[in-house]
Formats: structure tokens, sequence, C-alpha cells
């Protein structure tokens, strides 16, 4: 297979065959693009052979189709990606990693760390713009596949791989939170300027929000999954129900009968009105016609007066526009914050940003709250710290 060694050259190529190519990638999914359909959309047959013996498309007895490498470009530039992973943020970690470690080794040789410097910052960017990136393509495939997955077993099985998505996401942000805290003397003597710690708080507050949009797909997922049980549930209900109405048993070994005869189906009907109109002759000729008459008139009077009659003021205490608003804080979801962050227990839960100011010994029972319930989760170390009056053990969560 031949290769560009030239980028005009590349990009002279795919401007001068984008009808092909657009029309391949439109088709992507459906896997029937074939050549006769392609030599269409080019000036010559000639250049569709240029196309393949370069690896841009790739042939398959009579039908074509785009090489992966230029689908995953396409997909990845229009956010269109459906296959999530988490590789490339994975990538990046090592490469932070690497990076730190070569500054170290550079220390007798300014400009080269410099260099690493800013590998370091690109490591830190891409870090953060991956995992916002594959968080939102991950909302969008988890409602196209409960939406228009029509197979039930591999709709469930797809969440469930969202799932192990969104744990190997949650699991390296929170290496990358870990090795900017051990690193943490390092990273603060990288540059003379503030160009590091402006970087590191911005990443900070990203992974903040990607932790929050995780928590929502992940509560999102298991909605979706009891959705799912509870249909395949009533499925098997019905097909054996039909099952045995097919071999006339159902009466016999069911209690069918007993809730059909429960089953008050009218009361769901809407209630029809119907309406009688009087003859003329009888409003005309008959003394009940005009007692009828009368009661009608005192009825539509009555109906005047009310809808005349002005609404009652609102009271001054019911003018008031002051809301009351509940403090509540929900320990469970303080918990699976802490669960995506690298602290102790007790740091994170006195620091935790709450919606209502809280005082200390609240804080510290919330902490004493998420202790008794997620016990499990939890690995309590021997290592014992005094915060004033509070003396803690440093808790972490589990690795």
């Amino acid at each position: 297979m031949k290769v560009f060694t030239d980028l005009n050259e590349l990009i002279k190529r795919l401007n001068a065959e984008r009808k092909l190519l657009h029309a391949l990638f439109q088709a992507r999914l459906r896997y029937d693009f074939s050549y006769e359909e392609a030599t269409g959309l080019v000036d010559n047959e000639k250049n569709l052979h240029l196309l393949i013996d370069y690896g841009v498309i790739r042939q398959e007895g009579d039908l074509i189709e785009l090489e992966e490498t230029y689908q995953h470009f396409f997909e990845e530039v229009l956010r269109l990606n459906e296959d999530i992973t988490s590789s490339t943020v994975e990538e990046n970690l090592q490469s932070l990693k690497e990076n730190i470690d070569f500054y170290l080794k550079e220390r007798t040789h300014p400009e080269g760390q410099g260099k690493y410097v800013r590998k370091i910052m690109r490591s830190l960017r891409n870090i953060s713009t991956q995992a916002s990136t594959k968080t939102i393509e991950l909302k969008r495939v988890i409602n196209d596949t409960f939406r228009q997955e029509r197979n039930y077993e591999i709709k469930r099985t797809k969440l469930e791989n969202y799932l192990a998505t969104i744990g190997s996401i949650s699991s390296l942000i929170r290496q990358t939170e870990r090795l900017l805290e051990e690193r943490r003397e390092t990273m603060e003597v990288l540059t003379t300027d503030d160009r590091i710690t402006r970087l590191i708080l911005d990443v900070k507050i990203q992974f903040k929000d990607v932790f929050h949009s995780l928590i929502e797909l992940e509560r999102t997922i298991r909605d979706y999954l009891n959705q799912i049980d509870a249909h395949n549930r009533l499925v098997k209900h019905i097909r054996k129900l039909k099952y045995l109405k097919d071999q006339l048993t159902w009466e016999r070994t069911t209690n069918v009968r007993e809730i059909l005869e429960n089953c008050s189906n009218l009361a769901l009907e809407t209630t029809t009105y119907y309406t009688t109109r009087v003859s003329l002759s009888f409003l005309r000729n008959s003394d009940e016609a005009i007692e009828i008459i009368e009661d009608a008139r005192k009825a539509i009077s009555r109906f005047k007066a009310l809808k005349n009659t002005p609404a009652i003021p609102l009271k001054e205490s019911e003018l008031n526009t002051k809301c009351i608003v509940e403090d509540f804080v929900d320990t469970d979801s303080v918990a699976k914050a802490f669960f995506a962050s690298s602290q102790d227990l007790y740091t994170f839960v006195i620091n935790y940003p709450y919606v209502q100011p809280q005082q200390k010994e609240r804080r510290v029972e919330y902490y004493l709250e998420i202790v008794q319930n997620h016990y499990d989760k939890l690995h309590i170390t021997d290592d014992w710290h005094r915060d004033g009056n509070v003396e803690y053990p440093l808790i972490y969560n589990l690795p």
C-alpha cells in the first residue's frame, strides 16, 4: 500500500474527492456502498483506484468503505464517535508522568526543562479536554442506545459497557489528581510565573464538573437498566400467559378469570354526553315548558352573577415573597463525590462546598454518617490527626 509523503498532496487529494468521501462517511453504518455507486462520484475511475492504493478507502469485493483511520479522524473532529474508550486519556496520563520524570532529570539543562514544561502543560490540557469530550459523547450514545436499539439484550450489554467506561474515566481522573497531589512540590517550581498554577486550578474545576456529569450518567444508565428489566419481566409474563392460553389451560392454572372479573375498564373510559333538543311546539303550547324556561333563566342568571363576582383580595401575609429553604444535606451525594476524589474523608467533608453554610459540628456529623453507611467501601488507616477538639483517623476510598 502506498503512503502519502507530502501533506499538501494528501490535502489536495482529499479535497478533489470530497464528494465521494462525504458519501462514504454518511454511509459508514450501512456497509452497503457499492463500487459502481462510487464511480459516479469521481471524475474518472483512476482517481478511485488512487484512493484505494493510498489506503484512504478499502475495497472488499463489490463494496467499498472508508479506512478506519480516516473514519475515526472525521468522527473525532465532528464528535460523532460511537466507540467510547478511555485509551487516549490514559496515554496522556502516562505522558504526563514521563514528562515530569524527564523534567527532574534535566536539572542541569534549563532549555531542556523548558521543553518538558510545555509538554507537561499540553498533557494536562489534553487529559481534561479528553475527559470532558468523552463524557459529552457518552451522554449522547447512552440516550441513542436506549431509544434506538431494538434488541433488549444488546441494549443492556451496551449500557453495562458504558457503566464500565464511566468507571474508567473516573479512575483516570482520580489518578491524575493523585499524581498532581504527589508531585505538588515539583509542579510549583516548574515555571517562575503562575501559568502552571492557573492551569492546574482550571483542570481541577473541569474535573469536578466531569465528575458530577459522570454521577448523573451513572444514575441515568441504572434507571434505563431498571426499565429494561421491568419490560423483560412483563414480556416473559405475557409470553407465558399466551402459551397457557394456546394450550387451553390458562383458566385452570392461573387466576386470569378472577383478575378480569375484578377489572373495571369502563371506569377508565371518557364520559359521553348526549344532548336532547326540545321541539318548538312543546315550548309554545305546554305549561310545563314555561317552568323549564324559568328554571333555565335562573340558572343562567346565577352563572353570570358568579362570573362577575370579583375575587377576594390577597392578604398582606399571602403577598410575602420569602421562600423557605430546607437545610438538608444528602450524605450519599457527598459520599459519591468523595469516592471520585483523592483526599481523605474528613478533609473532604469539612471543605465540601455545601449549598447552605454548615457549622463544623454538622460537618463532623456528616463525616460519621458517611463512615457508618459506606463502611465497606472505605480504607481506614491507623494514622490519626487532630482538628481542634476533634481527633479523627485518615480514611480513604478503597483502591
